[in-house]
């Protein structure tokens, strides 16, 4: 069964009998022999003259076997098992192997030592820590500029080291075999640790023995408790000590408004707990505290999201802070509408990222770290003489980076020789120090001594390399720094000492993308409607319209009775012009909205009023130019025989089908105004944030014409007028080769359904993506509809009037021919070359058809012949009923369907022999005007 860290902890606390009869069994294992011991070199030393040579000299440090933390807890209490069966790792006197050095001259001097602990994480599990060696490497220049300067009259500074590997167990372990190994003088102090669980758990031990703990690297907002961690301080400032700053930092900006997202691990939700508190005392509010887990911090960031607070601060680790800003990549939370302020150094992302680098870096910018500042402001020396250009100088010796603590470890160091320093010389003045205590008199049941060694250190105020160095009870009082990542690096914005106000001249500014964001946004509702100068347009264009509609109406009534306009089909030329004089009404109607419509008009009323009208237009003006179409169809494509008699061909029955058209779109119309009948509603676009005030949020809201199913209304409407249209565009194609420009528009009404086909899916299309920008999308909408119908107008019209113009006594169907009528001869005068191609062409047809007569003929008369025949009269009687039958028989075969009638380009059609007038020379003509009215009879027949 394991024990918790809590029940190892407490098994510790142990009685002064026990700690002295655990001292003695400690020190017993000394003379112990270990088979399985090995050696290992660390270039270790004090002494160097130069920081390059601190790694010169060779240190013997013998390890063996580790215990586990559990092991080392029960043996501890457990006193039965004999303190010798612990293998533990020895840290003998460290003796130099080669070259000699001045410890020899100082014991040769008769001068002491005061020996102090430095537990480093020079490593983490099996994988070693850059940032270890560099606090080590800090540590050892530190105790070298310490002796230098003699700060210790008569003694000298000595640091034992060991890695702890970041492990509480390792970190316990490697403190008692130090404390049970090192007899030729007592631990005074003990340095380090980085790691906050490690501190920790030796921090709860060292009171039993007298220690002063100083680290440098542990920020964990549970070590300030001195109730908890008596003897503990830190030269590294807590992550909560930087909540006056991020309080000083957040109104800097006029934010009020805050959210709080941290990790749930005690070392950083502490810190925001006591934030959260100091907040509210700022009258600055904390709309929400949001802890997560590693498993679901995705889940609560879309929570965070939900909230709609922009300025946020995160606590979390480094490993955890990729997959946060990644995620919140993806969620949008970045940019200039937010603003992270995080705990800790600035992000130094290693190994792969949980999305692409240019996301994260995306997601990145702009965010705000406060840590503390790890230097001297400007070219200020230093107490120890250095300043921050020596100092990197001389840490660049050692071969090794600068980790972030590394400045905070060399003034750790010089806080435990300035604390040991001044007890001495307080000891030394003493006038009622009749024992006259002194340094070599350190001792683990010397209390009074630990106490005013930690009195020194809460009285100590000096400019170390990192920045001034003073205590608050366990924690520094130091200097928070921000920095800001722009454009990929991270630069200092702001530093802030406690107690001011927070100044940096020498900093950059802080800038976000867009401007500074805003705590929180007041949401304004706007109503957008259409831009009253486009409405004005669209409605003067559509007037225009109207008018060119009114004119092509006059000229169709007026010109009625003319030829080129009678086989045009006059009337339905009417209907045409009707809907397009309603589809202009709808167009001018689209811009029209609530404000501008009057009290007493409904808007659902207006809203209906649209769809009635536009879909009346549409069916009327496309419908006739379908029935037209349809018309030419069946003369020239579908008739198989010479002459069509359909009832279908004549102007009622297709202005029949049109009004059908219409009562299919009442109905349609009708049913979905009683069933589903549609209301004013307010649809929301896009948010717009002011151009003058970032806190304020506009939400622009648009009018639409909106029922329970709209979209199933509008795709009944949709789909059988897109089945006309398709149908429409069938036909015209078909009857595209037709040359009779007066009978037949397919050609321009070709080019006008293509357009209209074209128009109406560019108008569905174009109004679903630009729908949230009302006067673009009313723009572009009213201007497709009014091009195409405007196109339909003129193809239909203008051939017409040029023609009336132009042509306005020759006869339509003759001048499809290229022939025409000289009267005063009255013959036919042509162009040579056109009039033999179609003489030729019908006689060529006349004469086929005569031999195909006679071949028939001639198989019936053999068939006759080949019969045997009866007597007398019963064979006269049965041949001429044959003759009969078979007269009728021919009559009404149907046409063979391999022989379909041709089309202009590929010969001129029966319907055309009885237009032409014989090519048989006759022995006399008719007169001209004999000849303009037999033709006006038969076009008349013809349609």
């Amino acid at each position: 069964m394991g024990y918790t860290k809590e029940e190892a902890m407490g098994k510790l606390k142990i009685d002064e009998e026990t700690r002295s009869k655990l001292f003695h069994d400690y020190s017993t294992t000394l003379n112990r022999s270990s088979s399985d011991t090995k050696e290992v070199v660390l270039n270790l030393n004090t002494d160097s003259d130069t920081p390059s040579e601190l790694l010169d000299k060779n240190y013997k440090v013998e390890v063996t076997k580790q215990p586990s933390e559990r092991d080392l807890f029960t043996r501890v209490n457990d006193s039965s098992v004999h303190p010798a069966n612990l293998t533990l790792p020895l840290i003998k006197n460290f003796t130099k192997s080669t070259k000699p050095s001045s410890d020899d001259d100082y014991q040769k001097n008769s001068s002491r030592i005061v020996s102090i602990l430095g537990l480093f994480e020079l490593s983490v599990g099996d994988h070693p820590r850059a940032d270890g060696m560099s606090e080590l490497a800090a540590a050892k220049l530190a105790v070298d500029h310490v002796n230098r300067r003699s700060l210790l009259p008569g003694y000298k500074l000595h640091l034992i080291t060991n890695d702890t590997k970041c492990d509480p167990g390792v970190g316990v372990d490697r403190f008692f075999h130090a404390l049970y190994t090192e007899r030729q003088s007592r631990l005074v102090m003990l340095l380090g640790t980085a790691c906050s669980e490690v501190t920790e758990s030796i921090a709860k031990i060292v009171p039993y023995w007298n220690i002063v703990q100083v680290s440098f690297g542990s920020t964990s907002p549970a070590l300030s408790d001195r109730s908890e961690f008596p003897l503990f301080c830190r030269t590294v400032a807590p992550d909560s000590s930087h909540n006056p700053a991020r309080i000083a930092f957040i109104r800097q900006f006029g934010w009020d408004t805050v959210t709080a997202f941290s990790q749930n691990e005690e070392v950083y939700s502490l810190a925001v707990n006591e934030l959260v508190t100091q907040l509210e005392a700022a009258n600055i509010t904390c709309a929400a505290s949001i802890t997560f887990a590693e498993t679901d911090f995705k889940e609560q960031l879309q929570q965070l999201k939900k909230l709609d607070t922009r300025i946020i601060i995160g606590s979390f680790s480094q490993e955890m802070l990729p997959k946060i800003f990644c995620e919140a990549y993806q969620l949008g939370m970045f940019g200039a509408e937010y603003a992270w302020l995080v705990a800790g150094a600035p992000p130094r992302i290693r190994g792969v990222a949980p999305c692409a680098r240019v996301q994260l870096a995306r997601a990145l910018e702009g965010l705000v770290s406060v840590t503390a500042h790890r230097g001297i402001v400007g070219d200020i020396v230093s107490y120890s003489g250095l300043t921050n250009e020596k100092f990197h100088r001389d840490m660049q010796g050692f071969g090794v980076p600068i980790s972030p603590y590394a400045p905070h470890t060399y003034d750790a160091v010089w806080a435990i020789a300035l604390a040991l320093s001044r007890a001495q010389q307080l000891w030394q003045s003493s006038e009622t120090n009749t024992t006259k205590l002194d340094l070599e008199h350190f001792d683990y049941d010397r209390k009074d001594m630990a106490e005013e060694f930690l009195n020194q250190l809460a009285n100590l105020s000096f400019l170390g390399v990192s920045g001034p160095v003073s205590f608050n009870g366990a924690d520094r009082i130091g200097m928070s720094a921000f920095y800001q990542i722009q454009g990929g690096r991270p630069k200092t914005v702001a530093l802030y000492t406690h107690g001011r106000e927070m100044t940096c001249p020498e900093c950059a500014r802080p800038q976000w993308a867009g401007g500074i964001p805003a705590a929180r946004r007041v949401l304004v509702l706007r109503v957008d409607s259409v831009w009253a100068p486009a409405r004005l347009a669209v409605a003067a264009m559509s007037a225009a319209g109207v008018a060119l509609a009114l004119a092509f109406l006059a000229f169709n009534l007026h010109y009625s009775k003319r030829r080129f306009i009678k086989l045009s089909s006059p009337r339905l030329n009417n209907m045409t012009l009707i809907g397009c004089v309603l589809v202009y009404t709808a167009v001018a109607l689209l811009g029209v909205d609530n404000a501008i419509l009057p009290s007493y008009i409904p808007f659902s009323a207006m809203c209906t009023g649209r769809v009635y009208i536009l879909s009346a237009g549409f069916s009327l003006a496309f419908g006739s130019m379908f029935a037209k179409t349809y018309r030419v169809h069946r003369i020239f494509i579908s008739n198989r025989s010479g002459v069509c008699k359909t009832k279908l061909l004549q102007d009622t029955p297709l202005i029949s089908l049109v009004c059908a058209l219409l009562v299919i779109d009442g109905l349609i119309v009708t049913l979905w105004a009683i069933l589903d009948p549609m209301e004013r509603h307010l649809k929301n676009l896009t948010v717009e944030i002011s151009s003058t005030d970032r806190s304020v949020v506009y939400q622009p809201q648009i009018e639409v014409c909106k029922s329970q199913n709209t979209t199933g209304w509008l795709c009944a409407l949709y789909a059988y007028k897109g089945l006309l249209l398709i149908v429409g565009v069938y036909m015209a194609w078909e009857t595209r080769n037709v040359e009779i420009s007066a009978l037949n528009d397919s050609k321009y009404i070709g080019i006008s359904v293509y357009s209209v086909v074209i128009t109406s899916a560019s108008v569905v299309v174009i109004g679903t993506i630009i729908s949230e920008r009302a006067t673009l999308a009313y723009i572009t909408i009213t201007s497709l509809i009014l091009i195409a119908t405007t196109s339909t107008l003129c193809l239909l019209f203008l051939p017409k009037i040029i023609a009336i113009r132009s042509k306005a006594e020759d006869d339509p169907v003759i001048q499809s021919m290229g022939l025409r009528l000289e009267c005063k001869t009255r013959r036919f005068v042509t162009d040579e070359t056109r009039e033999l191609h179609f003489r030729i062409e019908i006689q060529n047809k006349v004469y086929k058809r005569e031999v195909a007569a006679l071949d028939r003929e001639i198989g019936r008369l053999e068939k006759l012949l080949a019969e045997p025949l009866d007597v007398g009269s019963n064979a006269s009687v049965v041949l001429h009923k044959r003759t009969e039958l078979n007269t009728v028989e021919e009559e009404g075969r149907p046409p063979d369907s391999n022989q379909r009638t041709p089309s202009i380009s590929g010969g001129l059609p029966m319907l055309l022999l009885s237009v032409l007038p014989p090519v048989i020379p006759r022995a006399s003509w008719p007169s001209a005007e004999a000849c303009r009215d037999h033709q006006a009879e038969r076009n008349r027949q013809f349609l």
